[in-house]
C-alpha cells in the first residue's frame, strides 16, 4: 500500500518517488492519448482517401493545371491580337474595303456563288468553296489514307483546280488581320460566353475531358467512327454523337474523320495537328471574335458558320444543326463503296472518297433545307 501523502512520516525520497510516479503517469496518459489520436486519423484517411481517390485527384489536379495554362496562353493570345487590331484597323479596313468590298442585304451576309438546283430529294445544292488561304499550307498533297500513323506527317488538302474562289470575304480569316507573331494554328474559336446558354447536345463534350483525347491516335480507324469502339476514347464519343441522327454511313464517316482531326487540334494545338484540318474547317475571323457552342465550329461550311454569328438571336441553333446534319451530303454516287483494304487486310478510307469529303465543294445542302423558313436568317438570299 502506497504511503498517502498526507503522511507527514514520509522522507525525502518518498517524497521524491511519489512525484516521479505522478509525473510518469501523466506523460503515459499524453502519449497514449496522442497515438490514439493518429491511429484515428490513419484510419479515417485509410477510409475516406484511398489510393484511388488519390489518384483521382492528382489526375484533376493535372487537368486543372494544364487547363489554367491553357487560358492563359489563350488571354495573351488575344491580348497581343487585340492590340494589333487596335493599331491597323484603320489602315487595314480601309485598304481592304476598297479592295475587296463585302456584299451585305440588311444584316444578312450574301453567300458567294450559290446556286440551287431542283431534282430528286438526295441532289445537294452546290456551295461555292470560299477564298481560304493559309500561306504556305496552300496547295500541298493530300495525305494516303494507308500510310496514317503517329509518325505520319500529315500534309494540308488544296481545294483543286476545279474549285472556284471569291474575294469577298477575305477579311473574315484570321491571317488577313492577326499579326504575324501569332500564327494561325494558336487562334482558337471561343466556345463560351454569357449570351450563350450550355446547350450539352449541340456542343463537342469531350473537348471538357482534354487529356483523354490527347492520348488517342492522331487518326481514326474508319470502323470506330462507324461502329463505336473502346480503345479510341474521342472516336468512341464522335461516333455516338453521329450515330444518334439518321445520315448515310458516306456522311458519318467523312463527319467523324473531320471532327476527329478538328478535336485533336483543340487540345493539342501545334502546326502539325493544325495542318490535317482541310481549310474550310478552319476557325473564321468571327469564330474567334464571338463566343459560341463549339458545335458550331464543326459545320463544314465557312459561310453557315458566320451567318450563324450574325444573326445568332434570330434563329433556333440546337434545331439547326439536327436540320443540318441530315441535309448535307458528300458528293459521293449512292451505293459507291467508301472503304477498301489494305496490304494488312485492314479496312481503310478510299482515297477517291477521302479526296471528295476534304474539299468544301465535295459537299453540297439538299433542295429541303434551303427551301425551309426558318433558315431563312442564315441562307437568306441564295441565288436560285
Amino acid at each position: 500500500m502506497e504511503p498517502s501523502p498526507n503522511n507527514g512520516n514520509l522522507s525525502a525520497s518518498d517524497r521524491k518517488r511519489m512525484r516521479d510516479r505522478k509525473a510518469q503517469k501523466v506523460l503515459r496518459e499524453k502519449r497514449e492519448g496522442r497515438i490514439k489520436a493518429l491511429e484515428d486519423r490513419v484510419a479515417y484517411c485509410e477510409r475516406h482517401h484511398g489510393a484511388g481517390w488519390m489518384q483521382q485527384m492528382m489526375a484533376a489536379m493535372d487537368t486543372l493545371r494544364r487547363e489554367n495554362e491553357m487560358l492563359r496562353a489563350r488571354q495573351e493570345r488575344l491580348r497581343a491580337v487585340v492590340s494589333s487590331w487596335e493599331r491597323e484597323e484603320s489602315g487595314l479596313l480601309s485598304a481592304n474595303t476598297h479592295n475587296h468590298p463585302i456584299q451585305k442585304t440588311g444584316q444578312q451576309l450574301l453567300l458567294p456563288g450559290a446556286s440551287y438546283r431542283r431534282g430528286g430529294e438526295l441532289s445537294p445544292t452546290w456551295l461555292r468553296p470560299l477564298n481560304i488561304s493559309h500561306g504556305e499550307d496552300e496547295g500541298r498533297p493530300l495525305p494516303e489514307p494507308s500510310r496514317l500513323s503517329e509518325d505520319d506527317r500529315a500534309e494540308d488538302t488544296s481545294l483543286g483546280p476545279n474549285s472556284t474562289f471569291t474575294n469577298s470575304v477575305d477579311l473574315l480569316y484570321p491571317t488577313h488581320t492577326a499579326p504575324v507573331s501569332v500564327p494561325a494554328w494558336r487562334l482558337t474559336p471561343i466556345n463560351e460566353g454569357a449570351h450563350i446558354p450550355p446547350i450539352s447536345s449541340v456542343t463537342c463534350t469531350w473537348l471538357a475531358n482534354p487529356d483523354l483525347v490527347a492520348a488517342c491516335p492522331p487518326f481514326p480507324s474508319p470502323l470506330d467512327l462507324l461502329h463505336g469502339t473502346r480503345r479510341n476514347y474521342l472516336a468512341d464519343k464522335i461516333s455516338q454523337v453521329i450515330r444518334l441522327r439518321a445520315i448515310r454511313q458516306p456522311e458519318r464517316l467523312a463527319n467523324g474523320w473531320l471532327i476527329y482531326v478538328y478535336s485533336k487540334w483543340r487540345v493539342s494545338q501545334s502546326p502539325e495537328t493544325f495542318s490535317r484540318i482541310p481549310p474550310f474547317l478552319r476557325p473564321v475571323l468571327m469564330q474567334i471574335q464571338r463566343g459560341h457552342p463549339s458545335g458550331l465550329d464543326v459545320i463544314v461550311f465557312p459561310q453557315i458558320r458566320i451567318n450563324l454569328l450574325e444573326n445568332w438571336d434570330m434563329v433556333d441553333f440546337p434545331e439547326i444543326i439536327d436540320y443540318l446534319a441530315c441535309c448535307q451530303k458528300v458528293r459521293w454516287p449512292w451505293g459507291e463503296d467508301i472503304l477498301e483494304r489494305d496490304g494488312d487486310d485492314n479496312f481503310r478510307i478510299r482515297r477517291e472518297f477521302y479526296d471528295v469529303f476534304m474539299r468544301e465543294s465535295g459537299w453540297g445542302l439538299t433542295p429541303e433545307f434551303i427551301e425551309n423558313c426558318f433558315l431563312k436568317p442564315i441562307l437568306h438570299p441564295i441565288g436560285r
